[in-house]
């Protein structure tokens, strides 16, 4: 009679049986992964917009306004504001959103090493040299502007007309009402459509301007830098439209008659130069995130929340207004 021999390893089937289970497992995990870190995304993104609004009335606490959208001095649409005085040479000072909210986020050293009046000596090195191994400012990012969810992780863009550089750019745009890129052209809706948000070019407006009711009003929303046609159709990047201190409509703030996450559809390329100009100014106004399903606002009360993409038209247009007298419902 013979002895059965210990069996040793395992059969085909049974390693097979063994590779599908680890695939499921794998399976399951990754998505919840993904999840954690979306979760984790954010809640560091909406720390952030906390932290813009909350500078925004600190701001307001210490010259009884909230901070311009930007200040650049463009005759005759945009003329100087009589609170800002120009230097010894007659300049006026030039400066966007956000160096207005660096003293109130910890970096006021860093608001301090900004030239008002001699713009293009922001982009020199302590030699002079333009664009220089050593440029600064208009390269310096600062943590608090990048949400997790931008599809890079090193939050410059490099420009392909001269003069060639890094620029920081922002996750953060300040709310400008119905448009914040103006249209000019004849025929279609002039600068008189925007300026009615909270952020306004050479304008300030305090709390008592706000008279849809701060928890009606957006102050800050995010913008996200994915647009593949835009980057690869237009000529141009939408990451080149988040200068965070170039002092441009189009670099501060955005409006909100573009749904949330709008980007140019996939046969822009084939349509007429008028339909894509409105799409490409469309496209520079809109908010969106790379969170999933909307993004992230700060409203005029302080308070943070999640809106969906999905969000009513009229009602997304009527949370950017300061003073539209709408009644704005569930949202």
């Amino acid at each position: 009679m013979s002895k059965l021999r210990a069996r040793l390893g395992f059969t085909l089937i049974e390693l097979l049986v063994v590779i599908a289970i680890i695939a499921i497992l794998i399976g399951l995990l990754l998505p919840a992964v993904q999840k954690v870190r979306e979760a984790a995304a954010r809640i560091k993104c909406t720390n952030n917009l906390k932290q813009f609004v909350t500078a925004a009335h600190n701001y307001h606490s210490s010259y009884d306004t909230f901070p311009y959208g930007l200040y650049r001095v463009q005759n005759p649409e945009f003329p100087a504001d009589p609170k800002q005085p120009t230097n010894a040479l007659g300049q006026n000072p030039r400066f966007a959103l956000m160096l207005q909210l660096l003293p109130y986020i910890e970096q006021d050293a860093l608001a301090k090493r900004w030239n008002m009046y001699d713009f293009n000596a922001n982009r020199r090195d302590e030699n002079g040299i333009d664009f220089g191994p050593g440029w600064y400012f208009l390269k310096q990012t600062v943590p608090t502007f990048a949400c997790p969810s931008q599809p890079f992780s090193e939050m410059r863009s490099r420009p392909s007309s001269p003069p060639d550089g890094l620029y920081a750019i922002n996750s953060y745009y300040g709310a400008a009402g119905t448009r914040s890129y103006p249209r000019r052209a004849t025929g279609r809706p002039a600068l008189s459509q925007f300026r009615d948000g909270v952020f306004d070019q050479n304008r300030q407006y305090g709390v008592t301007a706000v008279t849809d009711g701060t928890t009606n009003t957006l102050m800050f929303g995010e913008r996200h830098y994915y647009d593949p046609i835009f980057d690869s159709v237009t000529g141009d990047r939408i990451a080149d439209w988040g200068w965070v201190w170039f002092g441009a409509q189009g670099d501060a703030f955005l409006g909100t008659n573009v749904r949330i996450n709008f980007k140019l559809p996939a046969n822009f390329a084939s349509l007429t130069g008028g339909e894509q100009t409105l799409l490409f100014e469309d496209r520079i106004n809109a908010f969106g995130s790379g969170h999933t399903g909307g993004a992230n606002f700060a409203l005029a009360d302080g308070s943070v929340r999640f809106i969906r993409d999905a969000i009513s038209p009229v009602t997304f247009l009527q949370l950017g207004t300061r003073a539209g007298g709408e009644v704005v419902g569930d949202y």
